[in-house]
């Protein structure tokens, strides 16, 4: 490498705060609707060489998981607090793995699975408190329904199964995401670029703010759904059986209000606070980083677009591979004006 470490360092913990952070759009490009496992790929990877690059492991890692962090709470204040949880677990888990266990193929495909693994649990326990065993009541009602129409097929669908198919599925694409992060760590460690090479940089000032109305109303919209697909069946079969259909569906809305409502008026913005106040002991002490790793956000950005469209003539993974590979190479090579 033409740079030294701590440059790279630099450049690899901003590339993952804007991959935090989702202001570099480059995302949509995929159309996938899997973009929280791409998203949380990318950060792996990254998490991943930063820990190869580092002198210090532990603290290099510590140090750009603060800094990610205070990116996010500076650029998206808004966001919710599962967003920091989910940052924070991936930082911690790779810095807890590449602290025992040196930089392989191993532990890196071992990072892609748990971290997949933990977001699929958080999304299970997630819904079993949210909507309590009536959701996966409803669920095997469902899937003994289903059963019935179709006896010939002998289905057996149940909450269990659905639980167990979920987390394999979640499973397995850590264990492919590993695979593929494996490839383009290898990619990026072998790239070699004219000592004098310098990637198109758009000079952008500031990126435009975006608004977020939309968002809070397929948020509002996405949990109207959710509750009027589980009230159906809890309402539907129940009804046929006994008369506490009505009953259990009423239940499972009261509940559900009541759980979601006390997060978001009460639990989640008092943890929130909590977690802001431990971030702003921290900036001063970080603050010389945090201003070079925004000012390098919007060149970043225009970086990862203009690789983008470099990578059009490919197809399928060799594009991923190359697009994400020579993002991360580039950047290393841009150079500021300072």
């Amino acid at each position: 490498m033409q740079y030294n470490n701590k440059l790279i360092i630099n450049r690899l913990t901003a590339l993952w705060a804007l991959n935090e952070c989702g202001i570099g759009g480059f995302m949509h490009a995929f159309s996938s609707p899997f973009t929280g496992i791409i998203v949380g790929g990318v950060s792996i990877l990254l998490i991943t060489l930063i820990a190869s690059y580092a002198k210090n492991l532990r603290s290099t890692l510590i140090k750009a998981l603060i800094i990610v962090l205070l990116v996010k709470l500076s650029v998206s204040p808004h966001s919710p607090l599962p967003a920091y949880l989910a940052v924070s677990f991936q930082g911690i888990l790779g810095i807890i793995l590449f602290s025992l266990l040196p930089v392989n193929r191993v532990t890196i495909v071992l990072l892609g699975v748990l971290t997949y693994l933990e977001s699929a649990l958080q999304k299970v326990i997630v819904l079993t408190i949210i909507y309590g065993q009536s959701l996966w009541n409803a669920i095997d009602s469902y899937g003994a329904w289903i059963s019935t129409k179709f006896n010939s097929l002998a289905l057996n669908i149940s909450s269990k199964h659905l639980i167990l198919v979920y987390l394999i599925f979640y499973g397995v694409s850590g264990f492919l995401a590993g695979l593929l992060i494996l490839r383009v760590y290898k990619a990026v460690h072998s790239i070699k670029l004219p000592n004098n090479f310098n990637p198109p940089v758009l000079d952008i000032a500031t990126d435009p703010k975006t608004k977020h109305p939309k968002k809070k109303r397929k948020l509002i919209l996405f949990w109207c759904i959710t509750v009027v697909v589980i009230l159906l069946p809890l309402i539907f079969f129940n009804s046929n059986n006994n008369n506490n259909g009505w009953k259990t569906g009423l239940y499972v809305v009261a509940r559900s209000l009541i759980i979601i409502g006390t997060w978001y008026i009460i639990l989640g913005p008092l943890t929130l606070k909590l977690l802001n106040k431990f971030l702003q002991k921290r900036r001063s002490q970080y603050q010389t980083e945090l201003q070079q790793t925004l000012l390098l956000l919007p060149h970043l950005k225009s970086i990862v677009n203009y690789v983008w469209k470099e990578s059009k003539s490919l197809k399928g993974l060799n594009r991923v591979q190359y697009f994400i590979s020579r993002s991360i190479v580039y950047s290393f090579h841009f150079k500021t004006s300072k």
